[in-house]
């Protein structure tokens, strides 16, 4: 606009608006906002985005700036209230319109928004959302929000303590993708979650602190990342992963299953924190040999990671069980915990190469990680217990 005349009304025919209040800013953008979605004369919006930082404006009309990009066919849509509601306890409402998006396409609510969705709401062309840290109305606002998605491929949720859903349901025929986030180690109540989407592809779940897991009907999964609290984790609903990465706090039993398309297997076992006393409880594995060696291990698997390998008699059985009937095994990665000493540590690892491997290729690789944090491979390994 300063170097030429022509320049001065260019900028409300853009189709891709972001607003960015930083944390050092002495005002906030709502002035500005309020004035430029007011002057802007293009008929269709390609992308709004929206982040509010240390203070809530007390201008902010929400309702009005989601409105104007709803009217003007917006495809994507991003929201970051990121100020505190301990100094501004209100949540951010958005108006009901917005549920009858017909052209949004990607979607992204963070933190201070109340998701309040009506009977009729219908999001027909959504693909993507991702909800972090929002606040639901109610327990039914979740399962609402989610079956007015007919074409939703990707999901991601993100919980805090407090949001008014214990239980979190998530049915959706055409998702592809899904990742759930429950970082909350104060939280009140035991939480659970059901997943009954037959289209998935991809499935990550990290919730250390204790999540009540149902997942069924999974026929097209390929890739899973679990972290999760679980007093038994049924196989069968994985049966069709071809990678697989497992962190099971506080297991007591795992189905067997055939996965006849595995090709790599993460597993670690973990210490679990108490949330409020911060002490340790050493879970160890409880394992049963299965009767018939399944298809993945004398056919299929080439890689196989062991995270904080404890060295417990069944751990040490279930370990025997892969080396002895992975057919097709490359390398086997083991990580050993870090509060043994060099020379149990040393003195384990000599136990461990001296199993039986079928695979005459197979590679033992070891890390281990010292008292300062720092994760060493297998040379270094000898070289700090004066092998080398």
């Amino acid at each position: 606009m300063v170097l030429s005349k022509r320049w001065r009304f260019v900028w409300n025919m853009m189709t891709k608006l972001e607003y960015t209040e930083s944390y050092k800013a002495e005002k906030n953008v709502s002035d500005l906002l309020n004035k430029s979605l007011q002057l802007l004369k293009t008929p269709l919006l390609e992308s709004l985005r929206i982040q509010l930082g240390k203070q809530r404006p007390v201008d902010a009309d929400v309702v009005k700036w989601v409105s104007n990009a709803v009217n003007r066919c917006v495809r994507e849509l991003k929201l970051k209230f990121d100020f505190p509601l301990t100094t501004y306890p209100t949540t951010t409402s958005l108006p009901k319109r917005f549920y009858t998006c017909k052209t949004l396409v990607k979607l992204t609510l963070s933190y201070n928004i109340l998701v309040d969705v009506p009977s009729k709401a219908c999001l027909p062309s959504l693909q993507s959302m991702c909800l972090k840290c929002v606040v639901y109305k109610d327990q039914d606002s979740h399962v609402m929000l989610l079956s007015s998605c007919p074409v939703l491929k990707d999901l991601v949720v993100v919980r805090k303590t407090v949001d008014n859903m214990t239980r979190s349901s998530v049915k959706v025929p055409s998702l592809q993708r899904l990742t759930y986030i429950d970082c909350s180690a104060d939280r009140v109540s035991r939480r659970s979650l059901a997943v009954d989407s037959p289209g998935l592809s991809c499935l990550n779940i990290f919730d250390p602190f204790g999540v009540n897991c149902s997942i069924q009907n999974m026929p097209r999964l390929d890739e899973a990342v679990l972290s999760v609290v679980t007093s038994r984790f049924d196989s069968k609903s994985f049966s069709s992963v071809m990678f697989l990465s497992l962190c099971l706090i506080q297991v007591a039993s795992c189905s067997a299953s055939n996965f006849s398309r595995l090709v790599e297997l993460k597993a670690a076992s973990m210490l679990l924190r108490a949330s409020l006393a911060y002490t340790e409880t050493d879970y160890s594995l409880s394992w049963e040999q299965p009767s018939t060696v399944p298809g993945c291990l004398l056919s299929h698997l080439e890689i196989f990671e062991w995270a904080e390998f404890g060295g417990g008699l069944q751990e040490k059985q279930f370990l025997t069980f892969i080396l002895a009937n992975s057919a097709c095994l490359k390398t086997a990665g083991i990580s050993i915990r870090s509060f043994y000493h060099i020379k149990a540590k040393q003195e384990m690892m000599e136990e461990l190469e001296s199993m039986y491997r079928v695979s005459v290729s197979c590679q033992l690789l070891f890390t281990a990680k010292f008292s300062n944090g720092d994760s060493n491979s297998y040379s270094d390994c000898l070289n700090a217990f004066g092998l080398l």
